[in-house]
Formats: structure tokens, sequence, C-alpha cells
């Protein structure tokens, strides 16, 4: 992993292994949520999802980046988002508002406001939220569901120790 400044975010955090596409990916996005205006504006009317990580409202591709999807994930009330991994899809988290601890392959970020954090396929994560924490969620390819493995056991290869998830969430 490796921190690197960016214009918008306070700090960004990736794999360097898949850094030069994703970072395009990264400041594609970062285009849009300058210009989108507030996050509540943008999800009125849209039915969200009622998941573990909160209301998730999936966005059109009014981008015209098919290859990829765009939803913002509500954590306001969340206790904790559940560790999983994606098979086959990059995510990327842009913190709208708020703080939060997530974790992607056991390295613990702190996250605010402006950060934005790459997990690489087959990586175990999870987040815990602190203070009303939106993050707008970008995965390459689009999110499908059936590419989530939840996680409740150790498991080295996706990099998941669950007494780390234990003691964190106690």
């Amino acid at each position: 992993m490796k921190i690197a400044a960016s214009l918008y975010t306070e700090r960004m955090i990736y794999d360097t292994q898949h850094a030069p596409e994703i970072e395009e990916v990264v400041k594609a996005w970062q285009s849009y949520i300058a210009t989108m205006g507030k996050w509540q504006e943008v999800v009125d009317g849209i039915v969200p999802k009622e998941t573990d990580c909160g209301p998730i409202y999936e966005l059109d591709d009014s981008q015209a980046r098919p290859h990829e999807s765009f939803a913002i994930s509500d954590m306001r009330d969340v206790r904790v988002a559940k560790p999983h991994y994606h098979t086959g899809e990059t995510e990327i988290y842009i913190v709208l508002s708020g703080s939060g601890l997530t974790v992607v392959g056991g390295e613990e970020l702190r996250i605010h406001t402006g950060d934005v954090v790459i997990t690489p396929p087959q990586t175990a994560h999870f987040t815990i939220p602190d203070h009303n924490l939106v993050m707008a969620v970008i995965n390459t390819p689009p999110f499908n569901p059936a590419n989530v493995m939840p996680l409740d056991t150790t498991h080295t290869e996706v990099k998941y120790d669950h007494d780390q998830y234990t003691k964190l969430t106690a």
C-alpha cells in the first residue's frame, strides 16, 4: 500500500499494483463528486437498498462509465459494516462526510472527509463508522452481489484476521 497526496483528497490510499488505471477512475469520480452538490440532493427520490452498510443509494450511469458502478453508502446509523471481500472487483471509497476506521487487508486506516481508499479484489475489508460517515462507493467492474464473499473466520488468503475484527468491534 502507498499513501499519496491528491488535489481533492486529504490522502489517497491505494494498491500500487493497480494504481495507474485505478487512479484514472478515482480522478473521474472525484471530478463528478466535486460538482454534484449535496449528496442528499443527489439521492433524493432514489429508493435505497437496506444493507449492513446502511442504506445504499445506487445511482445510474450518468457519467457514461459502463465499466464502473457508483453508489452512496449512508453509514451514519451503522455500528460496523461486516467483513467481506469481492471476487473480481476493485472497490473504491471516497469519504463524503464524517469519519471512521476502515480495515483493508488487515491494515487499520482512520478515514475522514475527502479520503480515498482503494481495495483490490480478493482483499478483506470492513468499516467501523465513528461520526456521520457517508461514502461514495465505486466498483470496477460494476458491483455484482454474487461477488461479495462474507467472512466470519480468519482467511489468510484474503488477509482477514477474525481476532482483529473481534478486538476492534468489542
